[in-house]
């Protein structure tokens, strides 16, 4: 059964979605070389989420797959050159429409490194007060009881109110991080690679703090990551993204469980495992991914790597299907275990 990615990801939620992303296409445009014409690298092509009131979202796929992009047009860091943006009731910005201011939005975001991200000639007591300073709704005394509340929030004491972000472990910047983050109320939090510059057992810690704020603050969650580990474990829903293109959604269970897209299967199966070495499709496969898609073609994005690809695969795109739970763009999907058709 075909179907948009949109109406498929309706069909997961039991009451109106918080995000809605229709179509959202972004391209950057470029030079090879002096005397070569611009070209066109499409970041995000026709990229549709949706998203519930504290819900987490996990959007898994390989470094330059577009995650990021997509996270910086969501918070206003990048335009959009197509496609509309809902948060609730308001309009975040569509074609043709006033885009609405990034302080606005209504959206914040954790960023990867927490130490690139944090003002070292400001302590922490400014950098979390600096976001209430500018809305201008509270005075002095409600700013500074607002600041120690979000500190207890992500659990560092007032004691962390006069020390400066060299002062602080890798975990605790990302602690206050996130308190900068959630202090305005956002009614959603992007968290970008938030864990992956983490020991693993600070890692844990992070994602713990997540799901604690998660259910103390209603707040809905999209969770960058290229680990499916660290996905699986917090998100109640995975969108697996390859060259800018959702190519998988569905309950985190269904698709770490039953994967339907070949890709999906080989993120899950890279997970990493003491002792495994790289194989020589591996190697294959890492190469492949450097090679250019052109921007609208009539393909599959996955059809280059994929071993069960067939003569449809070169010349059509395949559209979003819905089975079991999950939702695919792949005219062979795993479910079908017979061999791969050969090329014609």
């Amino acid at each position: 059964m075909s179907a948009t990615l949109d109406e498929i990801a309706g069909t997961f939620a039991t009451e109106s979605p918080l995000l809605v992303a229709k179509g959202v296409t972004k391209s950057f445009w470029g030079r090879t070389g002096l005397f070569k014409p611009r070209a066109e690298n499409r970041a995000l092509d026709d990229v549709s989420v949706t998203l519930r009131e504290g819900e987490i979202l996990g959007l898994v796929g390989e470094s330059g797959c577009g995650k990021s992009t997509f996270a910086k047009v969501m918070i206003g860091l990048e335009k959009a050159d197509s496609g509309t943006l809902d948060l609730g009731e308001r309009r975040i910005f569509a074609p043709g429409e006033r885009a609405l201011p990034p302080a606005e939005r209504g959206i914040q975001m954790v960023f990867q490194d927490p130490y690139g991200s944090l003002n070292p000639r400001m302590n922490v007591h400014s950098i979390l007060a600096e976001g209430l300073r500018i809305r201008g709704e509270l005075k002095a005394a409600e700013i500074s009881a607002e600041v120690r509340r979000h500190l207890e929030l992500v659990g560092l004491g007032p004691d962390s109110l006069t020390k400066y972000p060299h002062q602080f472990s890798g975990g605790q910047r990302q602690r206050l991080c996130i308190a900068r983050a959630i202090i305005t109320r956002p009614r959603l939090l992007i968290a970008d690679e938030a864990a992956s510059a983490l020991d693993v057992s600070v890692q844990m810690q992070i994602l713990n703090l997540l799901l604690d704020l998660r259910d103390r603050m209603g707040l809905a969650i999209i969770f960058i990551s290229h680990d499916m580990a660290v996905i699986e474990y917090l998100c109640d829903r995975i969108a697996v993204m390859y060259r800018g293109r959702i190519v998988e959604t569905g309950g985190a269970a269904a698709v770490v469980d039953h994967p339907r897209h070949p890709y999906t299967e080989r993120l899950i199966a890279a997970r990493p495992r003491v002792g495994r070495r790289r194989t020589q499709r591996q190697e294959q496969d890492a190469e492949s991914m450097e090679a250019p898609l052109a921007p609208g073609a009539s393909r599959c994005v996955y059809v280059e790597r994929c071993p069960r690809a067939s003569e449809i695969c070169h010349t059509e795109a395949p559209p979003m299907e819905q089975r079991a739970g999950t939702a695919f763009a792949c005219f062979h999907p795993l479910e079908d275990r017979g061999d791969p058709r050969p090329l014609a």
